[in-house]
């Protein structure tokens, strides 16, 4: 292999880790907190939309949208990272089917869980029962072969063993 050869694979090589190092060291909530920066710029472009008319108005609800547009993608990574960010990227993505004045309480407050000390999103709790415990069968009532009637199905996980 020549010298330039051996240069540019070492270049393409450097490149290719410093990029696949680019995307490490944002966690869900520094992504979660870019994203409501995006937020937070949109509202104020909305508010100054409010009090403008004609083509000044359009352009800002436009710039406004194009906040939210970016700050989706950013709250998708972040929930990839930490999925209590859903909420975030779930709201942003009604951006288009749901006028933004209907998405302001949510996001803001979804933004104020982000950009606090502790970004951390209570646990909600549920209404389903909890799973009992030491059963090895769940049953269905779907089967209608048996006329409705619940029926008992072998489970298919295997039974933990801890030494």
């Amino acid at each position: 292999m020549n010298r330039r050869a051996t240069t540019a694979l070492g270049t393409v090589a450097v490149v290719a880790v410093a990029l696949t190092l680019a995307g490490c060291g944002q966690d869900g909530v520094s992504l979660a907190r870019q994203a409501c920066a995006h937020v937070d710029a949109s509202f104020r472009l909305y508010r100054e939309a409010q009090d403008s008319t004609g083509t000044q108005a359009s352009n800002d609800l436009q710039k406004a949208n194009n906040q939210l547009e970016a700050a989706e993608p950013l709250a998708a990574q972040a929930t990839s990272d930490n999925g209590q960010w859903n909420a975030l990227m779930t709201t942003l993505q009604e951006i288009g089917r749901v006028d933004e004045r209907y998405l302001i309480k949510a996001l803001r407050q979804q933004c104020q869980v982000a950009q606090s000390n502790q970004p951390i999103l209570p646990s909600t709790p549920t209404t389903f029962p909890p799973v009992p415990r030491g059963t090895s069968q769940s049953t269905s009532n779907a089967g209608s072969a048996t006329g409705g009637r619940p029926t008992t199905v072998p489970s298919t996980t295997s039974p933990s063993v801890h030494p």
